[in-house]
């Protein structure tokens, strides 16, 4: 019985490789080569990672600062984006490739670019390891690789998809959030006191809320003091002072 049973175990493991590989190049590799977008990629050489979401490339002998299309990371300092700044590390001194989207540069005037590197769309693998969300993806020629590639992180629960295993994270909840009148209300639903030191709250942009102390079976109303949450629908990240998953919510 013990062979059957570790033979059953092995074609099951073989199965669900199968299923990975199969899908894997759905929105990082073989199905990106043609996005329909209307522009030619164009050579770079990638030479340095500013952050998680942001590079420079010298092209023609002249370097431009790039902002990868349809990602964001956290912020230099917070959780996550030491990781994100060293995975763009590992390309520093190759030739990749860039292509343009709609909007060709953003506020900043950086170029708004996806990065390939050996064919496979950079954006998407970020988003894949956990290591970005999505970010103003609609309208975007590769958005369904690139919603595929945050769901597959969001459901492994990895990088900043892993949830929180604090003790007040299971009673820390979203009572109400306003996006009209620009609020929301937490409650705590334990019966002990909740430190949330170092805990904050964003929005799909980069807005913060910084949390403190809420006693228990106690509410807390924080107001924006600028517009922050769109009327038309966003996402409310809570994370804890590792940056682990305590509440997700959209709309």
């Amino acid at each position: 019985m013990g062979f059957i049973k570790r033979l059953f175990t092995f074609f099951i493991i073989v199965i669900l490789l199968g299923i990975l590989a199969y899908y894997y190049p759905n929105f990082t590799g073989e199905s990106v080569k043609d996005s329909g977008s209307g522009y030619e990629k164009e050579p770079a050489f990638f030479t340095r990672a500013i952050d998680g979401d942001t590079i420079e490339v010298e092209i023609n002998g002249n370097k431009e600062k790039i902002r990868l299309l349809g990602i964001n990371t956290l912020e230099k300092g917070m959780p996550y984006s030491k990781k994100a700044t060293e995975f763009l590390k590992t390309f520093e001194g190759k030739d990749v490739e860039l292509l343009r989207d709609n909007e060709d540069f953003d506020r900043y005037e950086r170029k708004l670019r996806y990065l390939f590197y050996g064919g496979n769309l950079i954006n998407a693998e970020i988003l894949q390891e956990g290591l970005a969300t999505s970010f103003m993806i609609d309208g975007l020629s590769y958005q369904k690789n690139l919603e595929d590639a945050e769901d597959f992180a969001r459901k492994s629960k990895i990088g900043i998809w892993k949830e929180s295993s604090e003790k007040c994270a299971e009673c820390i909840k979203l009572k109400e959030l306003n996006a009209e009148i620009e609020y929301f209300i937490i409650e705590n639903r334990c019966d002990f006191n909740c430190n949330l030191t170092g805990w904050f709250v964003k929005d799909d942009a980069n807005h913060f809320f910084y949390l403190n102390n809420l006693d228990s079976n106690k509410a807390k109303n924080y107001n924006s003091e600028i517009e922050v949450w769109n009327d038309g629908g966003d996402r409310f990240f809570m994370r804890d002072d590792r940056g682990d998953l305590v509440i997700f919510y959209e709309y």
